[in-house]
């Protein structure tokens, strides 16, 4: 095994890690394309939302015919500070590679729509992946990366059609909040309908040439905004590895996780910075964003039965700002180190603990039950 000791401000600089390219992976999967079989579980599903505690969502696009309100839809991500993920076809990128480059290059996501919008549920395998990689050809030959996640035309999808795509390392995202603009021209109700059922690690549903969307688009972005969420591309909301999809299409983080993964939490408070590692320890990767709602006290209440009463009182006597560099390096470390394992105490027998001061007491402190001292003794 392999040990790394990172310091909090080390970990902070380091950023997000971006994910691995899958062209190696489309190119040998194309190779043994005759050995792909309907071998996928009865109860298949693409993620459709996914399991987070701080408020990101993703706003989708999928493009298939013409190129109508991209322009204005731009216009109002840039000004609001909104990323997007744009799923677009393969026939779009024919037709309209200049504005497919134009979403690329205003730091947007272009991903696999298909090549031909077609119904893929029943698809022969090799058709499906003859159609998805001329899709991804495309794409690349425009942004210059190949797209990571597919969305499958009409939300139309079968276990072998599932089964075939993730073998090429696609991971499939359908969505959670459908805005229904291609079908109702109501601006308000467009918008109450994606307000209303937002919420951390939904996916939203527009498309691009809805008559609705430019205008409804400005009003649902600064909404939410509002309600504290953050509008992000599909690659900063989606787990790529570590995690399961629950019979609702809810993608949930399930890391394995590391034996005695050295991290500096802080680095002046031993007691601190043995309870954060037993919070990532012992928390789940949802339960980390959670406490960020917590208050101290609380905190420390709902956490003290993994925690010594040294590392309970280090808790409880940090300042705020020393709880919130703990915090961030906490969730960095969980994110990608893994969470929710097995705490066990012998990593931890050798940190050295600062011990509470002794209270103060007016009268004498009773002796502990096990010894037996004097009534006299007291009045010494």
């Amino acid at each position: 095994m392999v040990v790394c000791t990172m310091t909090k401000k080390q970990l902070i600089r380091i950023g997000s890690i971006a994910a691995a390219a899958l062209a190696a992976v489309l190119i040998i999967i194309f190779a043994v394309s005759n050995s792909v079989t309907a071998s996928a579980d009865s109860s298949k599903k693409p993620i459709y939302r996914v399991e987070r505690g701080d408020n990101r969502v993703a706003l989708t696009f999928d493009c298939a015919w013409s190129a109508d309100g991209i322009d204005d839809i731009l216009t109002s991500l840039n000004e609001l500070g909104a990323r997007a993920t744009f799923f677009v076809t393969g026939e779009f990128c024919d037709e309209h590679s200049d504005t497919v480059r134009k979403i690329s290059t205003a730091g947007h996501s272009v991903q696999n729509g298909s090549d031909k919008n077609s119904h893929i549920a029943g698809m022969n395998v090799n058709d499906l992946i003859a159609d998805t990689n001329e899709a991804a050809k495309k794409i690349k030959s425009i942004t210059g990366t190949a797209p990571l996640f597919y969305r499958a035309p009409y939300g139309d999808f079968d276990d072998k059609s599932l089964t075939t795509l993730e073998g090429m390392g696609y991971t499939v995202v359908q969505w959670s909040c459908d805005s229904n603009d291609l079908e109702d021209p109501d601006t308000d109700s467009v918008k109450r309908r994606i307000l209303d059922k937002t919420e951390s690690g939904s996916v939203l549903l527009f498309h691009n040439d809805a008559a609705v969307t430019p205008a409804a688009l400005p009003q649902i972005i600064t909404e939410l905004k509002r309600k504290g969420f953050e509008l992000v591309k599909l690659d900063d909301l989606v787990f790529t590895s570590n995690f399961f999809i629950d019979e609702n299409g809810t993608q949930i983080y399930q890391p394995v996780v590391s034996a005695a993964l050295p991290i500096v939490y802080s680095d002046e408070n031993a007691a601190l910075d043995s309870a954060f590692e037993k919070l990532r320890q012992n928390l789940t990767l949802q339960q980390i964003y959670d406490l960020s709602s917590v208050g101290r006290v609380g905190l420390v209440d709902d956490i003290k039965e993994f925690l010594n009463a040294d590392e309970q009182y280090a808790m409880r006597e940090a300042t705020y700002e020393e709880l919130m560099d703990c915090y961030m390096v906490l969730v960095y470390a969980a994110e990608n180190y893994g969470a929710g394992g097995a705490y066990t105490e012998p990593e931890y027998e050798e940190i050295p603990q600062i011990a509470a001061p002794a209270p103060e007491y007016d009268e004498p402190v009773p002796a502990p039950e096990d010894e037996v001292v004097l009534e006299d003794e007291y009045k010494k």
